[in-house]
């Protein structure tokens, strides 16, 4: 079941995109008549509910003094609070600059204008749903749709985005062959076996269609090739640490280099083209560019730590949790040439 958000203002005078969960929301009015585009009526799907805004709070939980969503299905470990949406958009930014647009592959071309065709988007783990506001200024003749399993992206989105409540485990609503581009990053946490989420993107894809898929590498290297373990024991440790727990507790693999592969042995998608770009982690890059990068990505890999205490202190590294992070998150300040690994690849439906 599909949940869709509110596209108008509430009469409360509370303001959702302050994303902070602890206040009580504001009553939802009734969603706008669809636009008048070819294709709107799709987006009236029976599927579709509407969030009162005194349920909302239904769908989180507070553990630790951290906020994390209830969807017991989802194996997701991160928070949803306010920090963590704060990394999420600092991410966001971040991202652009290091790879020069808003995605890798032939956007432009898959969504340009086509008479008598409504190009569409759809945006797995939205999360704040700011890639979708971006690239919608971008694409405003494009409809895009961002699904998440949790309600903290805008209520106020422009007329051309939609955001909608989602497991993405679970099929999409979406009518086959429907879809323009699929765009899926940082979704390797939510899913449990990402080949198994392939031949549902590729059904909802029209022939042709773009399919992006970004995700972080689980941990750091050095960009001189050298050995982690000996430069950065305490990001090392660290680093094995998540990716046991995520493992054993999660279910939780390492995929990213992987998905090349897997878009391959599932024989639904062509002109694959997999792209490593790396983030440098800290103010030690000779270019201005990259160190004024480093130096603020350093600020999101230190909340990124943090919120990862929530993994930790369900494993055997229980104990040694905060020193793992302490340790960690000195290193980014000492170690120079340490890395962050972003895959990227894109490939077209068959």
């Amino acid at each position: 079941m599909a949940v869709q958000y509110s596209r108008r203002p509430p009469s409360s005078s509370f303001d959702s995109d302050s994303h902070d969960m602890n206040r009580a929301p504001g009553n939802y009015r009734e969603r706008e008549p669809p636009s008048d585009d070819d294709d709107a009526a799709s987006d009236m799907s029976e599927d579709l509910v509407e969030i009162p805004s005194e349920d909302i709070p239904d769908y989180f939980q507070e553990r630790g003094g951290r906020l994390f969503h209830s969807h017991g299905a989802s194996p997701y470990p991160l928070p949803v609070d306010a920090e963590e949406q704060q990394r999420q958009n600092g991410l966001n930014t971040l991202l652009r600059r290091l790879i020069g647009d808003f995605s890798v592959g032939p956007v432009g071309e898959v969504l340009a204008d086509a008479l008598g065709e409504q190009r569409r988007v759809l945006d797995l783990g939205t999360g704040t749903g700011q890639w979708v506001l971006d690239m919608a200024r971008d694409f405003p003749r494009a409809r895009f749709y961002g699904v998440d399993i949790v309600p903290i992206a805008t209520r106020y989105p422009p007329h051309n985005v939609q955001f909608e409540m989602h497991d993405i485990k679970e099929a999409f609503r979406f009518d086959s062959a429907s879809i323009d581009f699929v765009h899926a990053r940082m979704i390797s946490m939510a899913i449990r076996d990402y080949g198994a989420l392939l031949p549902e993107i590729a059904r909802v894809l029209r022939r042709g269609g773009l399919f992006v898929s970004s995700e972080w590498g689980r941990r750091p290297i050095m960009v001189d090739g050298s050995d982690l373990a000996v430069r950065a024991p305490h990001t090392s440790e660290f680093f094995t640490a998540v990716r046991e727990t995520l493992r054993e507790r999660r279910g939780i693999h390492t995929v990213a280099p992987g998905i090349p592969r897997l878009l391959d042995d599932s024989g639904c998608f062509v002109n694959i083209v997999p792209r490593r770009y790396y983030m440098p982690i800290g103010d030690w890059h000779t270019d201005p560019e990259l160190r004024e990068l480093g130096r603020e990505y350093r600020e999101m890999v230190e909340l990124y730590a943090r919120s990862m205490r929530a993994v930790l202190i369900e494993g055997r590294w229980a104990a040694d949790a905060d020193a793992l992070i302490e340790g960690y998150i000195q290193e980014t300040w000492r170690v120079r040439g340490m890395v962050s690994v972003y895959y990227t690849v894109h490939a077209r439906r068959v």
